[in-house]
């Protein structure tokens, strides 16, 4: 059986993403108050911003850290490795 590649859809993670994710979940390893509104309310915590730093993001990663609802930092990253694998 073959599949056809052609009929599923590609989505491309940009470096601005992959930066902007990687710095996002440093500023929530080293700050509680940023950790919990991540947890909490993701789409808040990206559009927000830490510390004067914002987090540029594709809507396709945008969309990814959105729905993620976990109850710890650790949860969070695993899940987000899910949605988006090259982290």
């Amino acid at each position: 059986m073959t599949t056809n590649l052609a009929a599923r859809p590609v989505t491309t993670i940009q470096l601005t993403d992959l930066s902007s994710l990687r710095r996002m979940l440093i500023a929530a390893a080293i700050d509680k108050t940023y950790c919990k509104l991540l947890l909490e309310a993701p789409e808040r915590a990206v559009k927000d911003g830490f510390g004067g730093e914002d987090f540029p993001m594709t809507e396709f990663a945008l969309e990814a850290v959105s729905n993620i609802r976990a109850k710890n930092l650790v949860d969070f990253i695993r899940l987000i490795n899910e949605k988006i694998p090259i982290l």
